[in-house]
């Protein structure tokens, strides 16, 4: 299985991305798949700008290693939004057109009259209402089944959601969370569910030590006080090993969360891309999380595969 990750222009447009797929290649040991957007939303949220032409420069060097991009969108403007995605298409590229949660639904409409693959995005500040937000995909999925669009989502990772609703992909950011709170995520096949506790639970865990175990985790370092943590006495070595494992096991909790997603959905590929959704992509603005995060993968890809 494909090891996916999601890049914004925003926080990456100083990257040499080859090297990122290289290194992401390396520590994987199999195909890496890039999604890129603009990180439109960040830039706001800091009070930057991200100019067309910067962002089209971008994505024009570094195509050959991008499978997926995404248009610069404009939030809460869907013409300026249309015009940047005519004017990315004109010098050549691919994009995603992106409809918001607010926008009419005409707008909508026309997208899938014109595009088999759609970017829903302005959900985030929605995580809160999940019931108001499913009302809205689900007339989004009426809208698409006319035409046979299929959609990313951005930033949708609730399990509800993604569990009812057959997005062809969407992206987390929320598996590296783990690594900055403190948080342990193991995901269950049978139980179809992400189970999350506070990593120095010595009791939960040994409750889900076989399950940390499939994860890449060492049940008896996750059960102590200060996992992950630095402090005084803890070697830069054995805190490196600790802050992997717990940044690498969230990865493949993901990872295997997109599995489950794959073959409940098998959502058809659209034109142009290969591989049957729901595909995820773990989204993350620092590099240092991707890196564990392949290797775990990796090693965990392997040890399921039968010889």
């Amino acid at each position: 299985m494909t090891f996916r990750v999601l890049t914004s222009f925003h926080y990456f447009r100083d990257r040499d991305m080859s090297d990122l797929v290289d290194q992401l290649h390396t520590g994987y040991g199999g195909d890496v798949d890039v999604f890129a957007d603009s990180g439109a939303f960040s830039a706001v949220t800091l009070g930057a700008t991200i100019s067309l032409p910067d962002y089209r420069a971008w994505l024009t060097d570094w195509r050959d290693v991008i499978t997926t991009a995404a248009t610069l969108d404009v939030i809460g403007d869907p013409v300026a939004t249309a015009r940047n995605t005519e004017a990315l298409e004109a010098s050549g590229l691919t994009v995603l057109p992106t409809f918001h949660v607010g926008t009419s639904w005409p707008v909508l409409e026309d997208l899938c009259a014109r595009y088999r693959y759609v970017a829903l995005g302005g959900m985030v500040p929605y995580w809160r209402r999940p019931k108001e937000l499913m009302r809205w995909l689900v007339h989004a999925f009426r809208i698409a089944r006319g035409t046979g669009t299929v959609f990313h989502g951005f930033g949708q990772t609730n399990l509800d959601i993604i569990k009812a609703l057959p997005f062809y992909s969407v992206d987390s950011s929320t598996w590296a969370s783990g690594a900055r709170y403190g948080k342990v995520r193991i995901w269950d096949d049978v139980r179809g569910k992400m189970t999350e506790f506070q990593a120095g639970d010595h009791t939960r865990a040994q409750r889900h030590a076989a399950q940390l175990r499939q994860h890449g985790m060492d049940p008896l370092l996750v059960g102590r006080r200060g996992f992950a943590i630095r402090q005084e006495g803890k070697s830069d070595e054995q805190f490196l090993r600790e802050d992997h494992m717990m940044r690498g096991s969230n990865g493949v909790a993901y990872h295997r969360l997109g599995q489950f997603l794959t073959a409940r959905h098998r959502v058809p590929a659209p034109p142009g891309w290969d591989s049957p959704g729901t595909c995820l992509y773990l989204a993350d603005t620092h590099f240092k999380n991707f890196t564990p995060a392949a290797a775990a993968v990796g090693a965990h890809t392997r040890k399921d595969t039968p010889v």
